[in-house]
């Protein structure tokens, strides 16, 4: 009965705030996925069977591969939960770890277990703390304590799935100037009976990590490197993981997806995996460090909050003065863009202007655009390593009309974002955050210069030759196309 109490305040509070519509849209995405969802469990089940298959690889590669240290802060962790955690580490089949537990508790509940561990298994190495000092503090204490030349963050009551040590160390032994790597994970009920909610991930896409936290668990990094960025950083606390992978993937030469469910963030009513309003400090944190980072990298940028919390909205500030327009008739006539139409449904080839600062491309000409429509891919467009910045689109019936695809997400429960309603979000709420894509949507903006000498191509061309010239392709949803009626 008090569950259901919370989640009514909750679903109050959330309509106060972003209004009934969002929160149908909210409730019907999440029940379609979990649908979508159903078979989750038995295909993990397959998974764990080829982790376990594995597993004489895996102890042959200990033999030769990396000391893996794991960080774990604790706090008067449970009893249960801390033993399930500990065990999880030391029964991993790549056996060359260590297990490094700082504990801040004023009881001694998790020295006693700890302890217990520590004397059957000498790979666990454990520190009584003076006092808690605080979740960065008691993770930098961890990280002193660490010998390995790589370290992975664990939270003191998740889970490392089997193998997977195995495949971090496999990749970054593989993968040459590899100095960090993530992986692909899940939600796990308290008593451990039920996997859900898996979260596949793309490959490393720093715009889109400015959006959200999405590496989170698990992430590996060189110690070396760790050490240098300075750690843990007090002043972020709550989101500290996040300013922390911030700054590693920012020095990192590369930066590996490992797409596997290795990891599981276990789910009960005090974690933010259940309850998102249970830390909304974090989230406050995870802004700023977001803001602090790209203050660092000289980008003018504002962090806004979303209805989706931990999601942020990033927007950049443009150079240029503000051209307010509500259709592309009222555009050709500015200063330095030019508008290009093409017919989408054989991707005929076009005129490229070749004396234009920039260049809108679009195969709809009746269209209605969002508020400062151009202001918002100019901004994306002028930042340094960006040649192309794309609108989310809408026909008539309200739908997306194209997908929105990240490299290296290898989602085998999801399909196309293609006719995704407006008012919906997508896949943790990819429709709406800015991200690298693969390829454009229906409406996109290039620098002029990039097209030079191009005078007339394909739009497929087009947007080929700009990836070959070694310039990201970003979304931007918020600057948004609404095709006439």
């Amino acid at each position: 009965m008090n569950q259901i109490f919370r989640l009514c305040g909750r679903g109050l509070r959330y309509v106060k705030q972003y209004g009934p519509a969002q929160l149908y849209y909210k409730i019907k995405e999440r029940r379609e996925r979990d649908r979508a969802e159903a078979g989750y469990e038995a295909w993990l089940s397959k998974e764990l069977q080829r982790a376990e298959a594995a597993s004489c690889k895996a102890k042959a590669l200990s033999g030769r591969g990396p000391l893996i240290s794991v960080l774990v802060p604790a706090y008067e962790t449970p009893p249960l939960f801390l033993r399930q955690m500990i065990e999880s580490v030391l029964n991993q089949s790549y056996e060359n770890l260590e297990l490094c537990l700082a504990d801040g508790s004023p009881s001694g509940t998790v020295e006693e277990i700890a302890e217990e561990y520590a004397r059957k298994d000498s790979r666990l190495l454990y520190q009584r703390l003076s006092g808690n000092l605080g979740i960065s503090g008691n993770t930098n204490a961890a990280l002193s304590m660490s010998r390995g030349e790589y370290v992975g963050l664990l939270d003191h009551d998740d889970l490392l799935l089997p193998g997977a040590l195995y495949e971090v160390a496999k990749a970054l032994m593989e993968t040459e100037e590899a100095d960090a790597a993530y992986t692909d994970e899940d939600k796990v009920n308290p008593d451990l009976t039920r996997h859900f909610q898996p979260h596949f991930k793309p490959d490393f896409n720093e715009e889109y990590l400015l959006s959200n936290n999405y590496i989170c668990h698990f992430f590996v990094v060189r110690r070396e490197l760790a050490l240098k960025t300075g750690g843990f950083r007090e002043e972020y606390d709550g989101a500290q993981d996040y300013d922390f992978i911030l700054r590693c993937t920012q020095k990192a030469k590369r930066v590996l997806h490992i797409p596997r469910i290795l990891y599981s963030w276990r789910c009960h009513e005090s974690s933010t995996a259940a309850n998102p309003e249970s830390k909304i400090y974090a989230y406050e944190a995870g802004k700023r460090a977001v803001f602090d980072y790209l203050k660092g990298q000289n980008i003018r940028a504002e962090v806004l909050g979303t209805s989706n919390y931990g999601f942020h909205r990033i927007r950049f500030l443009s150079e240029s003065s503000k051209i307010l327009i509500n259709s592309f008739g009222n555009l050709n006539g500015q200063t330095g863009v030019k508008v290009v139409y093409y017919d989408k449904a054989c991707n005929n080839s076009v005129t490229i202007p070749q004396d234009s600062d920039y260049v809108l491309f679009m195969y709809a000409r009746k269209v209605r655009l969002s508020k400062d429509f151009l202001g918002e891919l100019l901004a994306c467009c002028e930042r340094p390593g960006i040649g192309l910045a794309c609108a989310r689109v809408y026909d008539k019936r309200g739908r997306l009309t194209s997908d929105i695809q990240m490299e290296g997400v290898r989602d085998p429960f999801g399909g196309s974002m293609k006719g995704l309603k407006n008012g919906c979000s997508g896949y943790f709420h990819r429709a709406v955050l800015h991200q690298e894509v693969k390829r454009p949507t229906d409406c996109f903006l290039v620098k002029g210069s990039l097209l030079k000498g191009s005078e007339r191509l394909t739009v497929e061309a087009l947007w080929k030759q700009i990836w070959e010239q070694g310039q990201r392709m970003v979304y931007d949803p918020w600057a948004v196309v609404y095709e006439d009626r």
